[in-house]
Order: structure tokens, then C-alpha cells, then sequence
């Protein structure tokens, strides 16, 4: 019986091996998903919306790889979890309004006609504390505004989208694109980049997408 058991499992063990493996070669190397012509996809004037967290971003301009936005944070928006970017600094101009940001362990406060700057690996989150509405223009890499824009109406869409393991799966699929990691409520980095990685087979096999053209701003 002993025996059995212990055959069973090996099978078993030898059967997610090799899903794992050829299923992490087609997905990364062989057959790696496809991203559309970001030329067309981000039109001038044309918004992506969060309700989760609050706010709008309309594109202003596609600039050395880069996308320009202007983003309307709602009165007592919440904004984005506190998180950090691996490979970026990132732009933040406020145009109208008082922005709050979390910037590592301080709060500043800044007012129309300031800018910061975000360093790359610096935990930060900008929010609204104020009833009234906040303007601020905004610049990112195309690759992170992109899953941006994908990822708004997936969590939009349902609540449950937004936390594991749904959230994994979809990250999954965008793979190093979606360089966003969150400093509190999550796995440490390391791990979440190694999950992503490792469920990216199983996210595309069960229907998570990299591009939902019903996704796609308007």
C-alpha cells in the first residue's frame, strides 16, 4: 500500500514538473503574449478610469517612451496601495488642488504649481485628502501605463479581481511590464516576482488575458 502511495506521488510530482516546464517555456520563450501597437492604443484625449481608486487619467501625450497623463484624483480618494517601482522614477505635477503623497515615511502636501519626483525603490501613494477635486500631470513608461489601463476595469469589474488569487493571475500575464510592487499587504518583492513568474502558464490556460481590447481607453 506504502508502495502505491509512494508511486502515486511520484507520478503525480513527475506530471507538474513537466507542466511547469514546458508550460513556462511556451509561455516566456516560445509563445510569449502579445501586446498591441501602443501607437494606437493611447489616443490623444482618450481616459482610463479606477474606480477602486479614485481617479482618471487622461492621456495629454506619447513622449520618449513614455505617457503623459493628466489625473483627476476624486474628493477623499484613496489613490494606490503604497507601493515602489523597481525600474523608474516617476513625475508628479500638480496642477490644481492640494495632492497628498506618501513619499517613504512622510506625508507631503503639495499645491498647484509643484512637482516631485518619485525615485525608483521609494515607497510612496498619492491620494486626496480634500473635498475637492486634485489635477495632476503624470509620466510613466508605456509598458507600466499600459497594464494600468488593463488593470483599472478588471478590478472595476469585480471587487474579488482586486486581491488573491485573481490578482496574481492577472499580474501574471503581464509579467515585468507591470512594474508596481506594494509594501504592505503583499508578498516581499522577491517572492511576488517569483509567483508571477511561476503562474503565468496556469493564469493563461484558465483565461487571463495581457490585452482585453474591451479594456482598451476611451
Amino acid at each position: 500500500m506504502k508502495q502505491k502511495i509512494r508511486k502515486t506521488a511520484m507520478w503525480s510530482l513527475s506530471i507538474m514538473v513537466a507542466y511547469l516546464f514546458v508550460g513556462l517555456i511556451i509561455h516566456h520563450w516560445v509563445l510569449p503574449t502579445q501586446t498591441p501597437d501602443y501607437s494606437n492604443y493611447f489616443t490623444v484625449g482618450k481616459a482610463f478610469h479606477s474606480k477602486l481608486e479614485g481617479l482618471t487619467q487622461t492621456i495629454v501625450k506619447v513622449e520618449n517612451g513614455n505617457l503623459i497623463t493628466d489625473i483627476v484624483l476624486q474628493p477623499n480618494s484613496a489613490g494606490p496601495v503604497t507601493h515602489i517601482h523597481e525600474t523608474f522614477d516617476e513625475t508628479f505635477a500638480v496642477k490644481s488642488g492640494t495632492l497628498s503623497m506618501q513619499y517613504g515615511s512622510e506625508i507631503k502636501k503639495l499645491t498647484a504649481g509643484q512637482t516631485i519626483v518619485i525615485p525608483k525603490n521609494t515607497p510612496h501613494k498619492p491620494f486626496n485628502e480634500t473635498d475637492s477635486i486634485v489635477v495632476v500631470t503624470s509620466e510613466m513608461p508605456l509598458d507600466f501605463a499600459y497594464c494600468l489601463s488593463q488593470i483599472y476595469p478588471f478590478w472595476d469589474l469585480d471587487e474579488a479581481n482586486s486581491k488573491p488569487p485573481k490578482i496574481l493571475f492577472q499580474l501574471a500575464v503581464f509579467g515585468d511590464k507591470f512594474d508596481s510592487f506594494p509594501t504592505v499587504g503583499a508578498p516581499p518583492k522577491p517572492v511576488l516576482k517569483t509567483l508571477k513568474f511561476l503562474l503565468a502558464p496556469t493564469a493563461r490556460l484558465i483565461g487571463y488575458k495581457n490585452f482585453n481590447e474591451e479594456y482598451q481607453p476611451k
